[in-house]
């Protein structure tokens, strides 16, 4: 009967609705149309209210005490709707609740699940077609005068100052904030959120197999804006994505409430016993096998990318496992660091394990001249220790422009600005010059605004044809707090009489046909650049 009733749970709200009432979802009541709104104690300190209008959850309370903020829904999909249709259905006698609220019009159901005993409320979303806004979030609104500790990088409260757009600020010391500044990246993302004066509310995001952008994307988390602390799970947005929406069962993830600690990462698979449409563990499938190659020290990962969702496991001592898969055809990447160096096909099926061997290495290092490090990421480069807690524009960074030389690399900027440091001179020496000339190779992991690499010396450009227009993600992203995008290297072939014996000076600018102020014009991010004879 348990497998069953999985199989049966998957085929959507409707069926449960029948059988509930026919007693196969444990003892309880059928689904109810919810006129009134839908309320639940756990009976541990944590209380609950959705509307039964529109189904955003309007109080949270935690030992009595009111944390929604002031003016705000206590938590709700996107910005919250105007009318839904709400339904919920309890179990064992009252002792747990699922809440459904579903807008047919754009396509989204938003469960909540509450059970005694256990201060959390589990959610998850179901989207069956595109957004407009193309984004999907969970947004909870609680009060800063409660939950006074989050990150302070991305607390703008009391800003005077607005650097760029409505979302990054300036106080008089010159240092910044914003609500980017807050994110993890997925791979390594643990439970966020803020505590204060006996109360902590804290995001687990579980399961972001339906996310967008891979193992290294990153998002909003925590915003203490002054008025509320925003505390928001991200499913897809346009933030630097480099994935479209996936459709169907976002989660479960989960919003826990403490006395102030953390909470702990968890298991949310019970859950596919009462949310429609969740598979089961039995219901999916894994990978597991073998990669190899010359990574330079540098952890490996092998991530999967489909449709039906995206994983990812670590490299150990050359093997890997990645489970909870749903079933599917899948594009299957062996990255070092977060460069990508090989990809292949897999598919997956239920209830069982397929094996697969990758083999990938890190493009070698300049034998001329080497900066930087081909690992998909900026490290080591100036300001790279910063940027994702800080503006470009902010008083700790240090000054982006100036002539620097391969002699050191912490010197140089991790990002080339077209308004702000382009052109950067770069000097290097030559004990001789290569008979056949030199090949440069300049390794980008992001461009905002059609910004890419032209290179000039000793009275050579490089033709327009080495700069091909990178893809055009429309985001921002130095000014973001990340450097995750497209990762491409560009490839000039130097002529012999464009370089002389000891010491060249490389001209490196910003090339695109659009423009802009400061840190919003055009720009590239260094990954790595190494000379070689041609």
């Amino acid at each position: 009967m348990p497998s069953k009733k999985r199989k049966i749970l998957a085929g959507g709200l409707a069926t449960v609705a029948v059988l509930a009432g026919a007693g196969l979802l444990g003892v309880g009541q059928p689904w109810a149309s919810a006129a009134a709104n839908v309320s639940f104690d756990t009976g541990t300190g944590l209380s609950f209210i959705v509307n039964g209008t529109n189904g955003n959850m309007t109080s949270l309370k935690h030992n009595g005490t009111e944390l929604t903020a002031s003016g705000y829904a206590t938590g709700q999909f996107e910005s919250g709707w105007s009318s839904a249709t709400v339904t919920s259905k309890t179990f064992n006698n009252g002792s747990s609740i699922l809440v459904s609220a579903a807008n047919t019009s754009i396509g989204v159901t938003q469960y909540y699940f509450a059970r005694k005993n256990d201060n959390t409320i589990y959610m998850a979303t179901s989207i069956t077609k595109a957004l407009n806004p193309g984004e999907a979030r969970f947004i909870a609104r609680l009060k800063p005068s409660l939950l006074t500790t989050s990150p302070a990088a991305a607390k703008t409260a009391n800003a005077p100052t607005t650097v760029e757009g409505s979302d990054v600020f300036a106080f008089a010391n010159g240092q910044t904030a914003s609500k980017f500044y807050s994110s993890q990246r997925l791979i390594a993302q643990q439970p966020f959120g803020a505590s204060g004066n006996g109360h902590g509310a804290y995001i687990i995001p579980a399961y972001t197999d339906m996310t967008s952008g891979g193992p290294f994307f990153r998002d909003i988390e925590v915003n203490d804006t002054g008025s509320a602390v925003n505390i928001t799970h991200y499913m897809f947005s346009g933030h630097q994505q480099t994935e479209a929406l996936r459709l169907g069962l976002h989660g479960p993830y989960a919003l826990a409430i403490t006395d102030g600690a953390a909470p702990a990462a968890r298991s949310m698979d019970f859950l596919a016993s009462f949310i429609p449409g969740m598979l089961s563990n039995a219901q999916r499938g894994g990978v597991s096998g073998t990669a190899s190659g010359t990574w330079n020290g540098l952890k490996a990962t092998v991530g999967l990318s489909g449709t039906n969702g995206q994983y990812w496991g670590q490299v150990k001592s050359g093997r890997f496992v990645i489970g909870h898969v749903k079933p599917g055809t899948y594009k299957a990447t062996l990255y070092a660091g977060e460069l990508e160096l090989k990809t292949t096909t897999i598919t997956v099926t239920a209830g069982a394990t397929t094996s697969l061997a990758i083999t990938g290495s890190v493009p070698a290092a300049g034998t001329l001249f080497q900066l930087g490090t081909f690992d998909g990421t900026p490290a080591g480069f100036l300001n790279a220790d910063k940027i994702e807690t800080m503006h470009p524009s902010d008083e700790r960074m240090a000054a982006w422009t100036g002539s620097k030389t391969v002699s050191n690399q912490k010197s140089f900027p991790m990002a080339a600005v077209k308004s702000v440091n382009s052109p950067i001179a770069l000097g290097f020496n030559l004990a001789a010059v290569p008979a056949n000339g030199a090949k440069l190779r300049i390794a980008t992991t992001s461009s905002f605004a059609g910004g890419r690499p032209a290179v000039s010396i000793g009275g050579w450009t490089s033709p327009s044809s080495a700069s091909p227009t990178p893809a055009n993600l429309n985001s921002r992203n130095v000014t973001r707090g990340t450097w995750r995008g497209i990762n491409t290297t560009y490839t000039f072939t130097i002529p012999a009489s464009a370089l002389r014996t000891g010491t060249n000076t490389l001209s490196i600018s910003v090339l695109s046909g659009s423009s802009g102020a400061t840190f919003l014009s055009p720009n590239f991010i260094f990954d790595g650049l190494a000379l070689d004879p041609a």
